[in-house]
């Protein structure tokens, strides 16, 4: 487990900032999301419950995101201090084209968490697809927004022309056989999938990150702003969620028992081998096994590069902040 050692009250209050707002961290730290309980949160679930944050001088409230209201919508409007979102989300949200009418958000990082895309498509193997040419002219449906510059560059290396409908927040149009074939992630709805009677044998899956593609997930935003204010906080609030996520590699059963009373109390409906499914895969997503190129926490400067170029070639960003803007509290900024 990392060491983590309690910060008092001084320690917290004590940064390199003046004025009024620099004197006194906020009573309590609003922590945004993506989306309803599940094992994606369990490592944040585990820092509340076992007191890690408290431990670290935090006061956390957490935040569940809906289809109405993103964790970033909720930074951006003040609703929230801190928040969860996937790389490229931030780095779009960041740096829209200038041919969007999106404003651009003031938003650092503050902890890569999920360290590799989960991201993939799954197709219906007795459609003929064994390979990805076959997905030529097929209908297909996948995620708008950043999830597709992967989908995108996936079907330009292959020279396939598939027919793509929007996906939202269901694969059942392809339970039904709507589609040939679907996005998915892999520690979520390729469980599902399997959860809903579909073997294994019957799919064909294309897993991005196997292809060269796909972009680290889950991470800690703040804005610019509030990270001079309260820079010794966001630094404990990444230690202790990392611990939180050390804790539940330690302890997967009590962790599983948290994770679906958080379900419960919001009214989601959650079982457990769903929910070991995915904590399992997330956990190796974010603490690894041993090999990854960068510790838990940090962002690989190469890959935040290979990410905004992906995103810029598919028409999603302008220009991207660079490493070091995006990421002040990267030893490598410093």
């Amino acid at each position: 487990m990392l060491a983590l050692g309690p910060l008092s009250a001084a320690q917290v209050q004590t940064e390199a900032h003046s004025g009024p707002l620099a004197a006194r961290p906020p009573d309590v730290l609003r922590l945004a999301l993506q989306w309803s309980p599940q094992s994606q949160f369990a490592g944040i679930y585990m820092a509340q419950r076992k007191g890690l944050y408290a431990d670290a001088g935090l006061r956390v409230e957490l935040i569940h995101a809906n289809a109405e209201r993103s964790s970033l919508d909720l930074l951006h409007g003040d609703d929230a201090d801190v928040a969860t979102a996937f790389l490229a989300d931030a780095i779009v949200a960041a740096a829209p084209p200038a041919t969007s009418q999106a404003e651009a958000m003031d938003l650092v990082q503050i902890a890569q968490l999920v360290q590799h895309s989960n991201l993939m498509l799954l197709a219906w193997k007795d459609l003929g697809i064994q390979g990805p040419e076959d997905l030529d002219g097929q209908m297909l449906s996948h995620w708008q927004g950043a999830f597709s510059a992967s989908f995108d560059v996936f079907f330009a290396a292959y020279d396939v022309e598939p027919v793509v409908i929007p996906q939202y927040y269901s694969v059942n149009l392809f339970l039904k056989r709507g589609v040939a074939a679907c996005a998915a992630m892999q520690y979520n709805e390729y469980h599902r999938i399997w959860q809903a009677g579909v073997d294994d044998e019957r799919l064909t899956g294309f897993l991005m990150r196997d292809y060269g593609l796909g972009f680290p997930e889950d991470g800690l935003y703040t804005t610019s702003d509030w990270l001079d204010r309260h820079g010794e906080l966001a630094r404990a609030m990444r230690r202790a969620t990392l611990a939180g996520w050390e804790y539940a590699r330690a302890h997967p059963e009590e962790t599983l028992d948290v994770v679906l009373a958080e379900a419960a109390a919001a009214g989601i409906p959650a079982n457990r081998p769903h929910e070991r499914w995915m904590l399992e895969h997330i956990l190796a997503s974010i603490l690894g096994t041993g090999n990854a190129p960068e510790p838990p926490g940090a962002l690989n400067p190469t890959v935040y590069t290979q990410t905004v170029d992906t995103l810029v070639a598919a028409g999603l960003i302008g220009l991207a902040p660079d490493f070091s803007t995006f990421t002040p509290l990267d030893a490598r900024t410093q």
